[in-house]
């Protein structure tokens, strides 16, 4: 009787602790730890005194294996259901979120737990197979923990500490019953296998293979709702940027447009002002305006009008900005990549370039160069301090709503035109590298005909 009362309230445990892995996705209640364990001490209560009550019925010894009838194997199989809906009340009970929510993530628990609990059957199985001794029960009991603790943590490291939750404004229905129809499924046939005496090893194995099969089925399909999430979080906010880059590039054109206007208009009027005004004061003036006359000129209408725009961000900060670049080699470029490319590479260098204190390390440079039927570019600063790189990108602590989405949209751009992006900080220079196939010239002209007649 010790036995069972142990194994079942085991089996409570590791489904509440599978629970509670999954709970990271969740908001806690206050005074959690007080209402999970409170309504852990109070499953395992519940568990304890249905055994009690089928025992008194019944004049048998509960147990998991063996059945008088189907009466009993009813019973245990309402059993087990009734634990699973009793595990949910407590997540319910000690976590925010919808209900819909909570059993998505009692789900993954319960098939996590499975999984541990089938890898323990494919065990014994192996022993008796082996023709080993018999695994003592108290043995079998510090097997089941030790895999539960070993496979609960690998699942949480690997695939749960660095997920976002998914989005659970959408409808999540039909997954989460799909979900419980496959825990209803493996709970049948466990009652099905289980509860025939006769059944031998091959059937042992095949009923824990099928019972871990379902539950990485439905493990799969929970994670991948969480990486489809993400992709498409992910494609909503480059969006949202390629929108306000396509704002500011015409903003940013009208303005240059403007002070090119302005500036020809105050020439005409220095000129009249010199036979009144000293050289001295005229000669500021002059400066003055030239300045903002410096616009780039490259070959690249899109090109100029990032470079003039960063030119004149770099002139006030201080910063020495050296540029070689023939515009006409990314005319096989989309404007708006042109200026996304460009316009991210220049700013992530700014936002590094500006702390530096010692102004002759100030410096940024761009390269492009065509050689070949190849594309090279290279933009290049100093920087002080330390980069830290996430999965291969510098990462930034700065507006944690768009982190690191200037990088991932070079990097899209760059494998959209079959190129490649390369990112190295190394001696205190910061050096970002495309290289892109440049398409021949029947291709290009081609290309241009099929766009023309669309």
């Amino acid at each position: 009787m010790t036995e069972t009362i142990v194994a079942f309230g085991l089996m409570v445990i590791e489904l509440l602790a599978a629970e509670f892995v999954f709970g990271r996705f969740l908001e806690r209640k206050p005074y959690f730890y007080l209402r999970f364990f409170g309504s852990a001490l109070v499953c395992l209560v519940t568990a304890f005194w249905i055994e009690i009550i089928y025992s008194l019925l019944t004049g048998t010894e509960f147990t998991y294996e063996g059945v008088s009838g189907w009466q009993d194997s009813l019973f245990k199989f309402i059993y087990y259901v009734v634990v699973f809906v009793m595990t949910i009340a407590a997540v319910r009970y000690s976590y925010r979120g919808s209900m819909w929510a909570v059993l998505l993530y009692c789900s993954g628990g319960y098939a996590m737990q499975h999984i541990a609990k089938n890898l323990c059957s494919l065990i014994g199985v192996t022993v008796i197979v082996c023709g080993l001794p018999p695994v003592n029960i108290w043995l079998s009991f510090l097997i089941e923990i030790a895999v539960c603790a070993l496979l609960y943590t690998a699942i949480y490291f690997l695939f749960i500490r660095r997920r976002n939750p998914p989005d659970l404004k959408k409808d999540i229905r039909g997954k989460v019953l799909l979900f419980l129809a496959v825990i209803f499924i493996c709970i049948v046939i466990s009652r099905f296998t289980t509860d025939n005496p006769d059944r031998d090893v091959l059937a042992q194995v095949a009923e824990s293979v099928a019972a871990i099969v379902n539950c990485v089925f439905i493990l799969s399909n929970l994670f991948d709702m969480t990486d489809r999430d993400k992709a498409q979080s992910d494609m909503q906010i480059m969006k949202e940027l390629l929108r306000r880059e396509k704002e500011q590039y015409k903003l940013t054109k009208e303005n240059i447009d403007l002070i090119n206007i302005k500036c020809h208009d105050l020439k005409h009027q220095i000129q009249a002002l010199r036979q009144n005004a000293s050289e001295p004061y005229i000669k500021k003036i002059e400066d003055a305006v030239m300045f903002y006359d410096s616009v780039a000129k490259t070959g690249n209408d899109v090109l100029d009008v990032i470079l003039t725009e960063k030119t004149l961000l770099f002139e006030q900060n201080r910063i020495t900005f050296t540029c070689m670049a023939r515009g006409e080699d990314l005319s096989f470029m989309d404007d708006m990549d042109i200026y996304s490319l460009f316009g991210n590479a220049l700013s992530n260098a700014f936002e590094r370039v500006k702390l530096i204190e010692d102004e002759s390390r100030r410096c940024i440079s761009v390269n492009v160069n065509a050689s070949d039927c190849v594309l090279f570019i290279h933009i290049e600063n100093f920087y002080d301090g330390q980069v830290h790189f996430e999965d291969g990108l510098p990462a930034t602590d700065k507006d944690r709503n768009y982190h690191g989405f200037g990088m991932k949209s070079m990097d899209y751009i760059a494998r959209r035109y079959n190129g490649c992006m390369t990112v190295s900080a190394e001696d205190g220079i910061f050096s970002l590298d495309f290289v892109f196939p440049l398409p021949v010239k029947g291709e290009k002209e081609g290309a241009e005909k099929v766009e023309a007649a669309t």
